[in-house]
């Protein structure tokens, strides 16, 4: 029996026979055909037939069938990933939320968890009542808030969809389920943790193919730097706002016979949109320098920054002078906001902080005559940079830059020019 025909015997059932199931048939495929969830559809039709949604009963849903914009959901699932995240709130409240990835028979998506009335980890079987969704960068999310309840399950209870997808290091994110990729490892340090009491051994490092790198770890997994492998049955969680390969003792681990260039190619922006990337080297043309880039003052204690001599967390302060540039690096296929630390900032000003007040103060106590400096130092430049990127929400893709450099227009237009005299142009 398909959804559609189950979604009609349970409304059927919901009204007591007292409406023939061709009518709900009709009426559900109505509802379907203005794009109304399943869910929503057979309570609109319990409704308009007089019935009471709580003879509905409690489905649950399958994570396949989900779409953005649905509320009251009932699930049951299994935890692939969770991690903490803290964030503060507009009156400086700090607050813990949590993240990760879920996944039954029918597949996995990332859920975000506001509040939990019991503690969760990664592994556990669970069931979810009132849960809903919405879309985050064109793919649906669970959300779990303050109404949302959570009940342990037997362990094991959930299985999930074990499809298997061969996939590039570039195509990797959160959500996409089991994967296999042949990649080789960079770096790989052990270091031991506690998990209820038994000590496990991880091995944290990067790994990388001809598209690029990304974090991993391995869990009672041995590798070694040097080790081209074929992972089969890991999977990718969030990491610091990162894609990150997980694999354990339950996935196929091969040694292979063969080398893996790894090039420094540049990737496109558009590629790590609602992922990010680790390590990421991306070319283009600075287009903006946003509010905040400049001389900046910081608290002393949480390194916020500040305006006047208050911080929000610790009071009144002495705040400290920095530098920093908030650019917007657009390539053709997407823009990308790159923030360039005191170090940074003062090698493309060609002046350190210090330097800079002294500017300030020449002017009047006009801090913006550095942002000026900075714009003129960069807007409409070629820029080449390399950094981690976060993908947020809120804020769309954000780069911290670890190096840099901005091409002398003079080469440009020589290496040009050799490239046409190459081609008998």
């Amino acid at each position: 029996m398909s959804e559609f025909e189950d979604a009609v015997e349970e409304v059927y059932n919901a009204l007591e026979g007292k409406v023939d199931k061709e009518s709900i048939f009709r009426e559900l495929k109505e509802f379907m055909d203005m794009r109304v969830p399943l869910n929503e559809a057979k309570r609109s039709v319990i409704r308009k037939y007089g019935g009471t949604v709580k003879n509905l009963g409690s489905e649950y849903r399958s994570l396949a069938s989900l779409v953005p914009g649905e509320g009251r959901l009932n699930l049951r699932v299994k935890i692939l990933s969770i991690n903490p995240k803290e964030y503060t709130t507009s009156d400086g409240e700090v607050r813990k939320m949590f993240y990760g990835n879920m996944g039954d028979e029918s597949g996995v998506l990332p859920f975000t968890a506001w509040q939990l009335n019991i503690a969760i980890r990664k592994g556990d079987c669970v069931e979810i009542k009132n849960a809903y969704t919405r879309e985050w960068q064109g793919q649906t999310k669970v959300m779990l808030g303050q109404n949302t309840r959570i009940e342990l399950l037997p362990p094991d209870s959930v299985k999930v969809k074990s499809t298997l997808r061969q996939a590039k290091v570039a195509e990797l994110h959160p959500g996409m389920g089991l994967v296999e990729v042949e990649a080789k490892i960079l770096s790989a340090e052990p270091r031991t943790v506690s998990v209820d009491g038994v000590e496990k051994t991880v091995y944290s490092g990067t790994l990388a193919d001809e598209t690029g790198e990304i974090p991993f770890s391995a869990w009672d997994t041995e590798v070694r730097a040097g080790d081209v492998l074929k992972i089969s049955r890991a999977y990718v969680s969030t990491f610091r706002g990162m894609p990150q390969l997980v694999f354990d003792s339950r996935s196929e681990i091969t040694k292979l016979n063969r080398e893996i260039e790894i090039t420094e190619v540049p990737v496109s922006i558009d590629t790590l949109e609602g992922k990010g990337g680790f390590n990421a080297l991306l070319e283009g043309v600075v287009i903006d320098v946003k509010d905040g880039s400049g001389l900046i003052y910081r608290c002393p204690e949480c390194r916020r920054v500040v305006d006047g001599m208050n911080c929000p967390i610790h009071g009144r302060v002495k705040p400290v002078p920095d530098l920093r540039i908030k650019a917007i690096v657009d390539d053709g296929t997407g823009a990308v906001m790159c923030v360039f630390n005191r170090e940074q900032t003062e090698k493309i000003l060609g002046m350190t902080v210090d330097e800079a007040m002294k500017k300030v103060q020449e002017n009047m106590g006009i801090s913006t005559v550095i942002t000026e400096m900075i714009e003129d130092k960069l807007i409409a430049r070629p820029i080449r940079v390399r950094g981690n990127v976060i993908s947020e929400e809120k804020y769309g893709l954000r780069m911290f830059v670890k190096d840099f450099s901005i091409p002398d227009v003079k080469d440009i237009a020589k290496n040009a020019q050799k490239m046409l005299d190459e081609m008998e142009w």
